[in-house]
């Protein structure tokens, strides 16, 4: 099968969506002195709790991914995320975890090292009655990665891994090679039909991740970068959604 290696596709961004690149809001978007930031909702886009809300603390720190972009993410993941154990990194919101559960996903974890962020996430799960299915870590996900990813003998269960972190993480020589480690651990363990998923900024240089079949998107100033850890024929997606 002929790898489809950066593909792109380019769609505008969604209209009134403010962007955040490197997790920081622009001049124009950040609270005023003394003002509290006010919390907003994020909605789950399809699967069995489609329309179901998240709850979004609305501090600058996190940048949930756009909905335009988030929707495009999952067509393109399709069936994939049914069965799996989704991981979430660098959660946030938790909104990529909750939507992997709501398209099928058994399990999902979050990491967020933030505890206003892991509070709301926590709330989240109650909310929508998820506890059997969720575990939340507020930790480092650069230091629980190595006890994630490992070799279970007996759960063949694929992972769907959600690498979405400030996107200065990509770029900073302290953080990338500790992105680039947790990427290279995936390809190493992951079982089977497994789907890795890295979120940047369109500046950064795709040519810079570890080695192998990347399948590239571009939505605006996101790029999405699929891989199938130890499969060399190239991330199969359904024709209707060749780009």
């Amino acid at each position: 099968m002929k790898p489809k290696s950066k593909t792109k596709s380019k769609t505008s961004p969604k209209a009134g969506a403010r962007s955040r690149p490197g997790g920081k809001a622009s001049a124009n978007a950040k609270s005023k002195p003394g003002v509290k930031t006010k919390p907003t909702k994020l909605r789950i886009i399809g699967g069995d709790m489609g329309g179901r809300t998240v709850a979004y603390h609305g501090e600058e720190f996190t940048r949930p991914m756009r909905d335009s972009v988030r929707e495009n993410l999952f067509n393109i993941l399709g069936r994939g995320v049914r069965g799996t154990t989704a991981f979430d990194l660098f959660a946030g919101t938790g909104v990529l975890a909750f939507e992997a559960l709501s398209r099928g996903a058994s399990a999902a974890v979050a990491v967020e090292p933030m505890h206003t962020a892991a509070i709301q996430i926590q709330q989240t799960v109650t909310d929508l009655d998820l506890e059997s299915k969720f575990t939340l870590l507020t930790a480092d996900a650069f230091v629980v990665a190595d006890r994630l990813f490992v070799s279970s003998e007996g759960d063949d269960t694929p992972w769907v891994v959600f690498l979405s972190p400030p996107y200065r993480f990509w770029t900073d020589t302290e953080t990338y090679p500790k992105l680039a480690a947790i990427i290279r651990r995936v390809q190493t363990h992951a079982p089977p039909g497994s789907i890795l998923v890295a979120e940047t900024d369109q500046t950064f240089d795709i040519e810079t991740l570890p080695l192998g079949d990347w399948d590239v998107r571009t939505y605006g100033i996101t790029q999405l970068a699929f891989i199938e850890p130890g499969n060399h024929c190239g991330l199969n997606l359904p024709d209707s959604l060749e780009l």
